[in-house]
C-alpha cells in the first residue's frame, strides 16, 4: 500500500512539474473583461490632471457640448458608441476599437477622422477612461 500511495505522489509531482514548464513558456496575462465595458453609462465628471487645480478642461467640454453629463452612452459589441438623451438617440457616429488589452481607440466619423486613446480600467458599475493628455472621463452603469 505504501509503495502505491509513493508511486502516486511520484506521478502527480512530475504532472505538476510538466504543467509549471509549459505555463512558463507562456506567462499569464492579465486581461480586462472587455464585456464589461458593453452597456449604457453615465458620464459623471471629467477632469484633467496637467492641471488639478484648476477645473478649465471641464468647462471647456461643455461648451463643446452642453449635454456632455446629459447623454447616456451606450457601448456596444460591434464597437459602436450611442449618445442617447432622454429617448432619442443623438448621433452614432462614435466607434471604438480595442487596441491592447486595457486600451481602446475613441474615433468619431465623418466630421473627425482624429483617434483618441483611453486607457480604461472597467469595474462592476464604474469606467473610468484616461487619455494620453491627462483627461480623465469617469462613467457610472445607467439604471
Amino acid at each position: 500500500m505504501k509503495k502505491v500511495f509513493i508511486g502516486l505522489l511520484i506521478v502527480a509531482a512530475g504532472a505538476g512539474i510538466f504543467f509549471l514548464l509549459q505555463n512558463k513558456n507562456n506567462p499569464a496575462k492579465i486581461y480586462i473583461q472587455k464585456d464589461l465595458i458593453i452597456g449604457k453609462w453615465k458620464l459623471d465628471s471629467l477632469y484633467s490632471l496637467k492641471d488639478s487645480g484648476s477645473n478649465v478642461m471641464p468647462d471647456v467640454m461643455e461648451l463643446v457640448d452642453p449635454h456632455l453629463k446629459k447623454y447616456e452612452y451606450k457601448f456596444t459589441k460591434e464597437g459602436a458608441v450611442e449618445l442617447w438623451l432622454k429617448d432619442s438617440i443623438t448621433k452614432d457616429s462614435t466607434r471604438y476599437e480595442w487596441i491592447k488589452e486595457d486600451q481602446l481607440a475613441w474615433k468619431e466619423y465623418p466630421a473627425n477622422k482624429t483617434t483618441e486613446v483611453f486607457d480604461v480600467s472597467v469595474y462592476r458599475d464604474s469606467l473610468s477612461m484616461q487619455s494620453k493628455d491627462s483627461v480623465i472621463l469617469l462613467f457610472t452603469k445607467a439604471k
